[in-house]
């Protein structure tokens, strides 16, 4: 694709990704100018998440998988906070001047914007060395139910949707057969369209103290509401519904499901949401006084090599 081409090519991409959401989402003017115009009449809250070839995704992953998996991953931490998504920007380098591959890019924009009525406000598009995806999301929701790391309490139980593990399976299985993905395997399914649950997010905003997606690993990333929290955590292994090796589905995170903590007293209303969306809910351990997060087996601590997923590990 000619340099010459960017434009034509932004012009044409982004008026037709999702405008039929605009009235919804409070658009006034959308993609074409310098920036976007959007009215708030209520409190919003943003985000911003990068993707990269060979971090975040494989570098021969095809183009529609990279875009999906991207935005879903950024608009993860909307329905932590208990948000509805109300618009996206997409900023794209790529090393790629494949015109072809660009139309596949966008249709995996354009499913995601399908899936979940929301439009692409608009975006940029550079060369570089590697692709590179950053993606701004911005939700909706009353201040009152925003779901905060630091709000668990000692005595929560701790809960999480459906299974853990099956995105480092799926992984696994793409590398195995990059060019002929078999999206009859609930494993990969799960790592290129991880599914968001906006609509069991904003309801149990109203009664979770706090609540993290697990990008990083469950023991990681429920450390996080323990640290913000000033408490620790004790789990049950025995409980948590994993698929694989338990090290794995616990320390390797990609899963994009829900961790929260809930008031006893709240743990039926709690499982009536599940049902009512068609999530598996499950309790796997409570809020404690400590400062750690602790995993028992058989009664017994079980420690693992790793606790999540960390950029700058060595």
């Amino acid at each position: 694709m000619k340099d010459s081409d960017e434009f034509s090519f932004l012009k044409e991409t982004f008026k037709s990704l999702g405008n039929q959401y605009f009235d919804s989402s409070e658009i006034i003017i959308g993609p074409g100018d310098d920036a976007g115009l959007v009215k708030n009449s209520q409190e919003t809250v943003y985000s911003v998440d990068a993707s990269v070839a060979g971090v975040h995704f494989p570098e021969n992953l095809a183009a529609e998988h990279i875009a999906f998996r991207s935005l879903s991953t950024a608009a993860s931490d909307v329905v932590a906070c208990g948000g509805a998504l109300k618009w996206v920007l997409v900023s794209l380098t790529t090393d790629r001047a494949d015109l072809n591959w660009m139309k596949e890019f966008v249709k995996g924009l354009k499913d995601f914007s399908d899936e979940y009525s929301c439009p692409i406000l608009g975006g940029d598009l550079s060369r570089g060395k590697q692709c590179n995806i950053a993606i701004t999301v911005c939700g909706k929701l009353d201040q009152q139910n925003f779901m905060k790391r630091s709000g668990a309490e000692v005595g929560d139980k701790i809960f999480v949707t459906n299974e853990l593990g099956l995105a480092k399976k799926g992984l696994e299985e793409i590398k195995l057969n990059p060019e002929d993905l078999d999206f009859t395997s609930k494993n990969i399914s799960k790592f290129i369209r991880p599914k968001l649950h906006f609509n069991f997010g904003q309801e149990i905003s109203h009664y979770a103290n706090s609540c993290i997606d697990i990008s990083d690993g469950l023991i990681s990333d429920l450390g996080h509401i323990c640290e913000a929290s000033n408490v620790g955590a004790q789990l049950n292994a025995d409980l948590i519904p994993v698929e694989g090796e338990i090290e794995d589905a616990l320390t390797w995170g990609d899963d994009y499901e829900l961790c929260f903590t809930v008031p006893s007293e709240m743990e039926s209303k709690i499982e009536s949401l599940g049902k009512k969306h068609g999530l598996k809910i499950t309790q796997i351990g409570e809020i404690t006084k400590t400062s750690e997060v602790e995993v028992f087996k058989d009664c017994r601590l079980v420690t693992f090599k790793k606790r999540g997923y960390n950029h700058f590990d060595e």
